[in-house]
């Protein structure tokens, strides 16, 4: 297959000389996003979800419906196959090309994500198939489109049996309170009774979470504690009847389960099974089983590596999986291989030898493999043959970012993020030939003056090379100096690209205000291989921090436009905690505005869910020898009596990913050191505010920090549009509420979630 690419293939809208209005905050309402898309076994259609935010009274919601689209028509119009609030998402097509599958909320008394069921041939209405107790995901087809597999997880307190690892609660036995129907009134729960008597009437407090009792070493969730571990396992649905059949049990949960061609052998991996409690597994084992549930065999198990399922060949004759090494030197700059095997995993071959990142997103097509990866600022799809024989080549390249794709007889369809247009859904063929078959941002954005990235690289004297980004205001004029944003990406194994679709809204309002923006991918950061990406080991603050500002003086020196006297600063997550750490070293900036952050890492072992991030990227725990030390040095609270940057703090109150009190230390020192800085906490928010929060908090966020940096900069810059454009202001000016949004940022804790 030729290369396509992307950007040269006109799917650019317009030049930005060519527009006029400037992006305004409430646009965030407008983007739209393409997301699991599935092709026909005959590739002459596709399906996908298409997200976006509907406005019903004062508050947005997110609404999420599935579309078709002809791939044989040229001029064939993409249409909805869903529609209204109850929407649908991770739509499959049968085998047989009959039948969709899809998952929804149910109805009745199981009303979690079900699966349903929409003819192909006829659409009509949607009928719910599965009434599964804990819900439905995950859905494949068996080959002769009669029935399908799905995943759904279960309280291990309502699991059979007691598992094979220490449950780690001293002296006490798995389920010890449960009632035992052969003895009378052994049900009986007092708090004046026997200690067994007692022990159920605090079982019975604990089962309402008042109060919540761990064991366990994670703990933390996301918002709150953690509720109660389960087990995910695979259930085989009846097509017609909707009845399910569990064909996985136990206290180890499963992943990555993928059917053999013909329906007969379930390739999977999991936990392995060595009596270790889940809590302490950073690792999986790959297994095979028959697709009934029978003769489950591991293939594949070491202590030292981890293995993910990615499927069968075409033919299924080949296995492939992915290896990655879980050794203590590896583990931080963690990058794996993707490999083909013989059905008993014999005669293995790495098809990604000569690709230097981790592969994700794996679809076998006929005798190749395709897969999505990360690489200098992009996210190309790349192909392989399945012998191993040819090196990797991008079929879909040109500074893209491909979000969700699926192949079929050669035909790729996929969802790509750029800078213009934001988003597209784009079909190519075997010959090469592509064509855009959806773009749902075009009419909104067709009168929008786009700022767009240019591509720099900088050396630094230490042989690092630093790609960077710098984007220009919308507004600008010639001869005019403009204040400028460095912002900084969290992870921080995280990658930043011009098709950075998290950030396309954030930095494009940024320059309409008449701020530029540079961005970066500093040491620690993905898309480089393993040497940059473990660069960062035990030095999170210092060599990121050279980085970043040697990208801000290389874009200073080639922009004249960049006014070094008006430069502003701010990240969120792990770049929270490198713009406390900048400004606690550096002090051009006029403002700096940290979100979410981490500020003291031997508090953070305790308070974030992300805790592991203190072993694997530091080398070992706080107690250790040398570790306080490194800690210690690599903290931005060490530093904070230095800072004298004005500095707007910001986090949610239901943030357990990185902890409150982080920010919480920060804001009382400055406060304490009589330094400038404010602290913004929003109610009811997690992490991932900015990305999947309330439509009106991250609005106000943005407007938050725009203002901050506003009372700071000093420039006679035109004065920024803040107002909504004309057609919109009939609409009043009533703020929005609810809950909505599409995450596209990686989880802080990438790595203590590999083996998931």
């Amino acid at each position: 297959m030729k290369k396509l690419t992307a950007l040269a293939a006109g799917l650019a809208l317009a030049t930005p000389m060519a527009l006029a209005e400037p992006i305004v905050t409430s646009d965030l309402a407008k983007m739209k996003v393409i997301m699991s898309v599935d092709v026909s076994p005959d590739a002459s259609f596709a399906v996908y979800t298409l997200m976006e935010m509907v406005k019903e009274g004062k508050v947005y919601k997110r609404r999420s419906n599935i579309w078709r689209v002809d791939l044989t028509d040229p001029n064939s119009e993409p249409h909805p196959l869903t529609s209204g609030a109850r929407g649908g998402s991770s739509p499959t097509i049968s085998p047989d090309g009959r039948t969709l599958a899809f998952t929804r909320r149910g109805e009745g008394e199981k009303p979690g994500s079900q699966v349903w069921l929409l003819s192909l041939d006829a659409p009509g209405e949607a009928r719910q198939l599965t009434t599964i107790e804990s819900g439905a995901s995950n859905i494949q087809w068996l080959p002769d489109s009669q029935a399908m597999l799905v995943s759904s997880s279960t309280k291990y307190s309502d699991l059979d049996g007691e598992p094979d690892w220490d449950i780690e609660r001293p002296l006490r036995a798995w389920n010890d309170t449960k009632p035992d129907p052969l003895i009378e009134d052994e049900a009986k729960a007092t708090p004046d009774g026997t200690r067994e008597e007692i022990r159920r009437w605090l079982a019975g407090n604990a089962s309402k979470a008042d109060p919540s009792v761990y064991n366990s070493l994670s703990f933390q969730g996301e918002q709150g504690l953690r509720p109660e571990r389960r087990a995910s396992h695979l259930y085989r649905v009846d097509a017609e009847t909707g009845e399910s059949t569990q064909i996985t049990d136990g206290f180890r949960s499963f992943g990555g389960a993928t059917l053999s061609p013909d329906g007969t052998k379930l390739l999977l991996s999991g936990d392995p099974r060595d009596g270790t409690h889940p809590d302490r597994l950073f690792r999986n084992e790959l297994f095979i089983m028959d697709a009934d549930g029978s003769n489950m065999t591991t293939l594949l198990s070491d202590e030292e590596l981890t293995f993910n399922a990615a499927g069968f060949s075409d033919d299924g004759s080949r296995i492939l999986y992915t290896v990655a090494s879980m050794r203590e030197e590896d583990r931080w700059g963690f990058q794996s291989d993707l490999f083909a095997a013989n059905l008993d995993a014999s005669d293995p071959v790495n098809l990604t030898s000569d690709w230097p990142v981790s592969p994700g997103g794996i679809i076998a097509d006929g005798d190749r493999v395709y897969f999505r990866s990360s690489w200098h600022g992009a996210a190309p799809m790349v192909s392989v043959g399945l012998d191993g024989a040819t090196s990797p080549e991008t079929i879909i390249d040109g500074g893209v970012n491909v979000f969700s794709a699926d192949v079929e007889n050669g035909v790729a369809v996929a969802s790509v993020t750029s800078t213009i247009p934001p988003n597209q859904l784009i079909m190519t063929d075997a010959s090469g030939n592509t064509r855009v078959l959806h773009d749902p941002n075009a009419e909104w954005l067709a009168g929008k003056n786009i700022s767009e990235p240019t591509e720099h690289w900088v050396t630094r004297e230490d042989g690092t090379r630093v790609q960077y980004w710098v984007m220009p205001p919308t507004n600008a004029r010639p001869g005019e100096k403009y204040p400028t944003c460095l912002a900084i990406h969290g992870g921080p194994s995280v990658m930043w690209s011009p098709g950075s679709l998290s950030m396309w809204h954030e930095w494009q309002l940024s320059c309409a205000w008449g701020y530029g923006v540079v961005y970066c991918n500093p040491r620690g950061s993905s898309g480089y291989g393993f040497e940059h990406q473990n660069a960062n080991f035990r030095d999170w603050g210092f060599g990121p921090t050279g980085d970043c500002l040697a990208a801000l003086d290389d874009a200073a020196e080639r922009y004249d436009w960049i006014d070094q006297d008006n430069l502003v600063v701010t990240g969120g997550s792990y770049a929270g905690y490198l713009t406390a750490f900048i400004i606690g070293q550096d002090h051009r900036f006029k403002a700096a505005v940290a979100q979410r952050g981490v500020y003291d890492l031997e508090t953070f072992f305790g308070e974030g869910n992300a805790w592991i991030l203190i072993p694997y990227a530091f080398g070992g725990y706080p107690w250790e020898p040398g570790m306080r030390e490194i800690l210690h040095r690599e903290s931005p609270f060490t530093y904070v009596d230095q800072i004298d940057t004005p500095f707007l703090i910001m986090h949610a109150s239901q943030d357990l990913r990185t902890g409150v009190s982080q920010s919480e230390m920060m804001y009382r020192a400055l406060k304490v050191l009589e330094k400038p800085v404010e602290y913004v906490r929003y109610p009811g928010a997690g992490h991932n505010l900015s990305r999947t929060g309330d439509p009106n908090q991250r609005m106000d966020r943005l407007l938050r920090i725009l203002e901050f940096f506003e009372r700071h900069v000093d420039n006679d810059r035109p004065a920024p549009v803040i107002a909504k454009p004309e057609a919109d202001k009939d609409e009043g000016d009533d703020d929005a509420g609810g809950h909505d949004g599409h995450d596209d940022v990686a989880a802080a804790h990438e790595h203590a979630s590999r083996r998931d």
